[in-house]
């Protein structure tokens, strides 16, 4: 409710796990015929989904449903929406000299709100005042099993450096008042390659299928083939291919988890920054790249919209790219929606078999 600061959460003197909620979760349109602000143009799906509900206090709650003239659905949508901004701006909100805190992530299953707080030759400093996925047992048990870990999860991403690294070997910690600092010793930046001589690819239209040009498949190299790079490499599921089993992006998984949430943008963005400055082991080639294999740096990545084509969703990649300098473009990516079947049992074995040669 704009203008109302009540806090509907906090710790409980029952238990160290027990907490007090005085929060409502409403509706903004009503539930069933009768209730206040009813659309019986909805479906059932649409009255129960997240995008139908407003978190409130229990004074302000009892009161949109008390004056519906004032408190119409299109007010109570643009308070959700407006204070869902303000969360995200606090979320950026300037904390250091240099850097906002923003997520830091460490492997594929750690995930904080912190900061790059000091770098010194191979060894980065980084606060997490706040743990998002996982938590400090988590971070222990990376720690102890960082030698078993694959190259490919040895890492640390921060987005607001829009960088990362991979880790030379598992991070230390130590507790400090309310935060975790973290030591990580890192490798050099991965060598990129210069856009303008990126290898061929196939080219795709606005319909984002292959199509024919003079009689052959088209194809784009060069610059030109970056947005068909990025499109690909974050389309693709991880899991999906057979020939590449650890391929792929886990764009799908933090679609399905914070959709219609501040968070999802910044998973999107800490994606996109492993994606493009920490190497894939490439087991059939024998080789390493980073699978967006030009980008440096990504200074922004934004839905554009709320609207989706299909699978696709369109967002706006603001990035520095080697031989360009800063660069931008919207490229629409591949989000399927609903629970998907990444690949038949077959597939594993196909896999396997050509990577055995």
């Amino acid at each position: 409710m704009t203008g109302c600061g009540a806090l509907t959460t906090g710790p409980s003197a029952e238990g160290d796990d027990k907490v007090i909620n005085v929060g409502v979760a409403a509706h903004i349109h009503a539930a069933a015929p009768g209730g206040r602000r009813y659309d019986a143009n909805m479906t059932s799906e649409q009255r129960t989904s997240i995008k139908n509900g407003i978190w409130l206090c229990s004074t302000h709650s009892v009161e949109i449903d008390r004056d519906e003239a004032t408190y119409t659905s299109d007010l109570l949508l643009r308070m959700k929406i407006e204070h869902e901004r303000s969360c995200a701006e606090q979320l950026n909100a300037i904390s250091g000299a240099f850097y906002r805190q923003d997520f830091v992530a460490i492997g594929p299953y750690v995930v904080g709100i912190g900061e790059l707080t000091a770098v010194e030759e191979n060894q980065w400093t980084i606060r997490i005042n706040q743990f998002v996925e996982g938590n400090l047992r988590s971070l222990i048990t990376y720690g102890e099993s960082f030698s078993s870990l694959h190259r490919d999860d040895r890492y640390v991403l921060v987005n607001s450096l829009g960088d990362g690294r991979r880790l030379s070997r598992g991070p230390t910690w130590r507790k400090d008042v309310t935060s975790v600092v973290l030591i990580c010793e890192v490798e050099p930046s991965f060598p990129r390659t210069d856009a303008t001589r990126l290898g061929t690819t196939l080219a795709t239209n606005d319909a984002n299928d292959i199509f024919v040009f003079d009689g052959d498949l088209a194809m784009v190299s060069g610059l030109d083939a970056l947005p068909q790079r990025i499109k690909e490499g974050l389309s693709m599921m991880r899991g999906e291919s057979p020939f590449h089993p650890r391929a792929g992006s886990r764009i799908k998984e933090y679609y399905d988890a914070f959709v219609d949430t501040p968070w999802f943008q910044r998973c999107v963005k800490m994606e996109v920054i492993r994606l493009a400055s920490i190497p894939y082991q490439d087991d059939a080639l024998r080789t390493e790249y980073t699978p967006l294999q030009s980008v440096l740096h990504v200074d922004d990545v934004r839905q554009v919209g709320t609207e989706r084509a299909g699978n696709w969703i369109t967002f706006r990649f603001l990035l520095t790219v080697s031989g360009i300098g800063q660069w931008e473009r919207e490229i629409p990516i591949c989000i399927p929606q609903g629970k998907v079947q990444l690949q038949p049992e077959a597939w594993s074995h196909l896999g396997s078999d050509l990577t055995n040669g």
